[in-house]
């Protein structure tokens, strides 16, 4: 239970537009795998258990959609928080902005997980539309300074570009 009142103080931002949906498999030159899920506690058709990843252990029960709805191909320019708050605040790309809304819409109060080179990093319940700025945690309970780096890096070289 711990893991998930953990959940509960963590939230995914969004702002204003709606992002796209996409399900098709894209590749970029990044070997960065930067992607958001939707989540559920129950089991739901076509959903992974994901019950055995180390962040799950202890924490009770975790499935996770099979495609993401939102993947480092739909985001154009990651930005560290520069008052200090702990975020990564990453801009959807215009193009991937019309359908997502809607998607998102319709799972409020669901789990999200977010997944970095195929792994859960942390899971956080969806309190608004995705839009077009994601805000991603940095830290305990987020990503890693690390991650950041990297996340950044991979945009900048074009990651997001593809």
């Amino acid at each position: 239970m711990r893991f998930f009142r953990a959940v509960l103080t963590l939230c995914v931002c969004a702002l204003l537009c709606g992002c796209k949906s996409t399900t098709a498999s894209a590749t970029t030159g990044s070997t960065i795998q930067l992607q958001w899920h939707l989540a559920s506690e129950k089991k739901l058709p076509g959903y992974v258990d994901m019950t055995e990843l180390e962040i799950v252990k202890g924490g009770g029960k975790l499935w996770v959609a099979p495609e993401p709805i939102l993947r480092l191909q739909d985001i154009s320019n990651a930005a560290r928080s520069s008052s200090g708050d702990n975020f990564l605040y990453l801009t959807v790309k215009v193009s991937s902005r019309s359908g997502l809304q809607s998607d998102t819409g319709s799972h409020l109060r669901d789990l999200l997980a977010v997944m970095f080179k195929g792994k859960i990093v942390y899971v956080a319940i969806l309190q608004s539309p995705l839009s077009r700025q994601v805000i991603v945690r940095i830290g305990e309970n987020g990503i890693s300074e690390t991650q950041v780096n990297e996340i950044i890096q991979a945009i900048r070289d074009g990651g997001g570009e593809k």
